[in-house]
């Protein structure tokens, strides 16, 4: 095998199937990229076990052949080459790299399970990648690190209705967002859990101006986007009917400004106390939002105007909690709806800047002492 392409170009298809290269593993074969160079074109596979990643660029390929080598090895190498054409040739399990004055030799390993990709021939679900990549960080937060409960690791991508739910929940907060799309009427009342890794490898690969091509094979899912597939597994459980968690009754109301409370809350949480649950209290009272948190080296207050409406209210949060949840707000103006102190704040763009995308997101209170 013999290739030429350009150290950009090079480094660019590496990083990609990297994303599917284990960084911790007693499997060798999960720490290794496949270079295959056909029809002047260089193709690249790596799979950990949980993602595989195929991706191709143009090359000039001067003799058709494959090879496989370490990921973090040649990433490493070609990393550090010049800005200039890269010549790499495989012969007799000898990797010879060459780029300007720079040479490097290595010893290409003899096994590799060279499993293929195939796409199923069937219609996919089609979201455009800034749409897709908007959802996943506005959801992907609110996900629990509690592997006991493996559904509720990874993100409910539900279609129904000409929507595409996608809910992520931990039993602490709820983040729900809601895209109209177009989909093949037999995926209506479909859904599948994917993990957080998958989609947040996947959201780092994407370019905002294509399209993905979401297909369903086997226990797996499909994700096509321009020259770069990946397939990954989904959680096979059961999610909790978070539409039961959702419930908007509200007697309190107020709308304000987005960054004026992520501040707000950022510098409450400097005097917060991670072992109490970054805890801070919230009073709604005469069109004000108060915030206040103490502990044993002082004690902090903010106050911010609201539009209110309703009654006046004494609650209280986990801090980090509820700023992950005003920060994935799309808008210049929040609106949080309180029902009482022991009841969840429900909390929305007030203006999104999106047509066709709505978010949700729910956060319970802590219980306070009298």
């Amino acid at each position: 095998m013999k290739f030429k392409i350009n150290q950009q170009e090079l480094i660019d298809v590496i990083n990609i199937a990297s994303k599917a290269v284990s960084k911790s593993t007693n499997i060798q074969t999960h720490e290794l990229i496949y270079f295959e160079a056909h029809d002047n074109t260089l193709t690249l596979k790596a799979f950990d076990g949980e993602i595989y990643i195929k991706t191709s660029t143009e090359a000039i390929v001067d003799e058709e052949g494959d090879m496989v080598v370490k990921a973090s090895l040649i990433s490493n190498i070609v990393r550090k080459l010049p800005n200039s054409l890269v010549i790499i040739e495989n012969t007799n399990g000898k990797i010879n790299i060459s780029c300007k004055a720079s040479n490097f030799n290595l010893i290409a390993f003899d096994y590799y399970e060279n499993n293929d990709l195939t796409i199923p021939e069937t219609e996919p679900i089609s979201i455009a990648n800034d749409i897709l990549k908007r959802s996943i960080s506005q959801t992907e937060f609110a996900t629990s690190l509690d592997e006991t409960k493996l559904a509720l690791t990874g993100i409910l991508f539900e279609l129904k209705g000409s929507f595409l739910n996608m809910v992520a929940l931990d039993g602490y907060r709820v983040a729900l967002k809601k895209v109209r799309l177009d989909y093949p009427t037999d995926y209506e009342g479909r859904e599948y859990i994917i993990p957080k890794r998958s989609l947040l490898e996947w959201s780092r690969i994407v370019g905002d101006d294509r399209t993905t091509d979401l297909y369903r094979k086997d226990n797996d899912l499909i994700f096509v986007s321009g020259s770069t597939t990946m397939q990954c597994k989904v959680i096979d459980k059961n999610f909790i009917d978070y539409r039961n968690i959702i419930n908007d009754i509200s007697e309190t109301s107020v709308i304000l400004d987005k960054r004026e409370l992520i501040n707000s809350l950022d510098r409450a949480q400097v005097l917060t106390d991670s072992a109490r649950a970054n805890l801070i209290k919230i009073d709604v009272e005469d069109g004000h939002l108060i915030i206040s948190s103490n502990s044993e080296i002082g004690d902090v207050r903010e106050v911010i105007d609201t539009d209110q409406k309703g009654e006046d209210l004494k609650i209280a949060f986990n801090a980090r909690y509820m700023e992950e949840g005003v920060k994935a707000c799309d808008s210049e103006k929040i609106k949080l709806n309180f029902k009482s102190s022991l009841s969840p704040c429900l909390i929305y763009p007030e203006d999104s800047t999106y047509e066709d995308e709505d978010f949700t997101y729910l956060v319970l209170p802590v219980r306070l002492a009298n």
